[in-house]
């Protein structure tokens, strides 16, 4: 059975086929979907932070926001909106209203709008790829954003998904996800349900676990880890990670909160960042074109920390990724990913109450497309 490549850039995709950076560009548009979730004891600046914006506009932002709304709530979503890496617009999205913020030269223009629950519903069976069973349908590219970011600790999108694999979707027209299940032939099935701002499985356990599959959205891995033949060196050698070929530009993202220990020029890895984590880990991304953070910032999961270049001992543009415990490097393929904590138990009820009506709304829309 021949994979099925989902190829990023923020969205774009493959069937196999090896994809240059000018056809990537022609086929798709240069924009990315950034998102935070507030937690407990989070303040706008933290949040803000999280989004990895620029430190005028975060600034501005956090202000405008304090002047808008005066209180964080739990699982209020901030989210910002890029085109060709500037920010187009940011929004603050509550259960019934979103304040959304628009760029419009050296200022920004706000709007307050209340939302409904008008969920819509679609289903399908990858028969190339899942980018262009999307553009078959009609449907919003940022949907497509929305469900890599979300399965993104469960289901790697570049190299798991094959033909014939099924994916069924309750979402809001502003591309929000409700309730998700993927059925894969490699990965199994996978179900996602949006409660409170986050998402958690059909227990109720936390999706998200401590360590991304990788650090990449878009990417073809060219060497694994082990034993390889040196292409610059040309001899045997130790290849102590993996290395991820990407267009020029590609964000390279934290695959765990963590703390920057080292951010710079770093020999034959060429620019290099280096993030410690906690249990003894440290994750190490090489041949960087650009560096994003500083030596002693702090890092949250799925921050944007660099780009992919081609600096240090290089043949051309990829990502180096490795991951060291307690100094030792160890295969990436085999890191231990723990869960985040589950949903605590006097919100159980209210969970399976919604997890309830969103399987009853989905019952009621699949039977309107089968004309039931």
């Amino acid at each position: 059975m021949r994979r099925i490549g989902v190829f990023l850039l923020l969205w774009g995709c493959t069937a196999g086929e090896e994809i240059t950076p000018k056809e990537v560009e022609e086929r798709v548009p240069e924009f990315r979907i950034h998102q935070e979730v507030a937690r407990r004891g989070d303040v706008f600046s933290t949040v803000v932070g999280r989004l990895g914006v620029d430190s005028a506009i975060s600034a501005r932002f956090v202000k405008l926001l304090a002047e808008s709304v005066k209180v964080l709530k739990v699982g209020d979503t901030l989210r910002v909106v890029g085109l060709d890496g500037k920010p187009l617009r940011l929004e603050l999205r509550r259960a019934r209203e979103i304040y959304e913020y628009w760029v419009d030269g050296d200022r920004f223009v706000k709007k307050r709008r209340f939302r409904r629950l008008t969920p819509r519903y679609v289903e399908m069976e990858v028969e190339t790829t899942l980018w262009d069973e999307f553009v078959e349908r009609g449907l919003s590219p940022m949907l497509l954003v929305n469900l890599v970011n979300i399965f993104a600790w469960k289901i790697d999108f570049s190299t798991e998904t094959q033909r014939g694999d099924s994916l069924r979707v309750l979402f809001a027209p502003d591309g929000t996800v409700y309730y998700a299940e993927y059925v894969g032939k490699s990965v199994g099935r996978h179900v996602v349900v949006r409660f409170r701002g986050a998402y958690y499985d059909e227990e109720g356990n936390s999706i998200r676990m401590t360590f991304l599959k990788s650090p990449l959205r878009s990417y073809r891995i060219t060497s694994g880890f082990g034993i390889r033949f040196h292409p610059i060196l040309k001899k045997w050698r130790p290849h102590h990670g993996i290395d991820y070929a990407a267009p020029y530009g590609t964000p390279v993202r934290s695959v765990a909160d963590g703390r920057v220990v080292f951010a710079g020029w770093r020999g034959g890895y060429g620019k290099t960042v280096i993030v410690k984590h906690k249990n003894g880990y440290s994750t190490l991304y090489g041949h960087l074109a650009r560096i994003f953070v500083k030596r002693g910032q702090h890092v949250s999961q799925g921050q944007v920390i660099g780009s992919v270049g081609s600096t240090g001992l290089s043949t051309g543009p990829h990502l180096h990724y490795e991951v060291r415990q307690h100094g030792r490097r160890i295969n990436p393929a085999l890191i231990k990913a723990e869960p985040e904590k589950p949903l605590p138990e006097d919100l159980k009820d209210e969970f399976r109450s919604m997890l309830q009506e969103y399987r009853r709304l989905i019952k009621a829309l699949s039977l309107r497309l089968t004309g039931v």
